[in-house]
């Protein structure tokens, strides 16, 4: 009867080709993903149960943004056990390593983030292809977010705007209603200027001349601080926010696209009807905003002008009156 034990080199050859499979089975592509994130672990174990490779990652940030990292890997392999390292710092792990386990075809790492906390990610055996498929599909879904939040943060931005114009026309005509009464205080301090001068045309004593003068000149300061009340209000509050609204309404395409162009663009319906609403309000605000702004503009040079020829007769009246004789 033939005996059953091996001879040395049998089983010495026996363990090289059970290690050598080993090393084989482990190397690999490996993959990992959540809605927010993929990655991709590319190693190779040598027959010493050391590992080199890479890791990749993909990011899906809040705001729609997506980014990326890669670096090398190297580490340990040993009963199931593995150590990875990672030569430079990544965003999603404190630290430069990471331990876990692989069983069959599966990795698990504990990953601790830089606040702490501790998380398992199972890595399965998979394909280069199917990351950049997750990956795709992130960037697919950061640019849905990026289209949604601009056409939500427009949609505020328009209907804000349309708040300011109806503001801004309640103001301008308030304003406009006053410029018989602004045009009759420059009337009223020019006459009064007048008959001042009349008065000091007529007197003969110097002193009481002098007097009329100094009355005439503070009369003229009167009408200066009409000046700038006017122009506080038509030019610095009425004539400032109105340019900007002006130059907002005519900065628009008058395009506030289709539903079904939005959609190609990853437009949500909600964000879709957030924004037609808006942006059909603020044309129509624009249509209405226009012709009013002409008409205030040309009020507002039409005033300026009688501000220019009160301001002249006065200060002619305050030349004539310091000429004492």
């Amino acid at each position: 009867m033939k005996s059953c034990c091996f001879h040395p080199l049998t089983l010495v050859s026996i363990l090289l080709v059970t290690t050598a499979c080993h090393a084989s089975r482990m190397s690999g592509t490996y993959v990992a993903h959540a809605p927010t994130f993929t990655e991709m672990l590319q190693l190779t174990r040598a027959n010493n149960g050391q590992i080199t490779g890479v890791l990749s990652r993909v990011e899906l940030k809040q705001d729609g943004r997506v980014s990326s990292e890669q670096t090398p890997v190297n580490g340990t392999a040993d009963a199931g056990q593995l150590t990875l390292q990672f030569p430079t710092l990544l965003s999603f792990i404190s630290g430069r390593s990471v331990a876990g386990t692989i069983a069959g075809n599966t990795i698990h790492l504990q990953i601790v983030d830089s606040k702490g906390n501790v998380s398992s990610e199972a890595f399965e055996r998979s394909t280069p292809d199917r990351f950049k498929a997750y990956a795709d599909g992130m960037k697919s879904e950061g640019q849905r977010i990026v289209c949604n939040t601009k056409l939500l943060n427009l949609a505020q931005e328009y209907r804000e705007i349309v708040v300011n114009a109806e503001s801004w026309i309640a103001n301008a005509e308030a304003h406009a209603r006053r410029i018989p009464n602004a045009k009759a205080d420059y009337e009223k301090i020019e006459s009064e200027m007048r008959a001042l001068r009349g008065r000091e045309r007529q007197t003969l004593d110097p002193v009481a001349k002098s007097q009329i003068a100094v009355a005439v000149t503070q009369a003229d300061i009167a009408g200066d601080q009409v000046d700038v009340q006017v122009q506080q209000a038509w030019d610095m509050d009425i004539g400032n926010s109105g340019s900007k609204l002006a130059k907002e309404f005519a900065g628009w395409d008058s395009n506030c696209g289709t539903d079904q162009e939005l959609r190609k663009q990853g437009a949500s319906e909600q964000a879709i009807e957030r924004w037609g609403k808006a942006c059909k309000l603020a044309l129509a605000e624009r249509a209405k905003f226009e012709p009013i702004y002409r008409r205030m503009s040309e009020q507002r040079a039409d005033l300026r002008q009688f501000q220019a020829t009160a301001q002249a007769h006065r200060k002619a009246l305050v030349r004539e009156a310091n000429l004492i004789q």
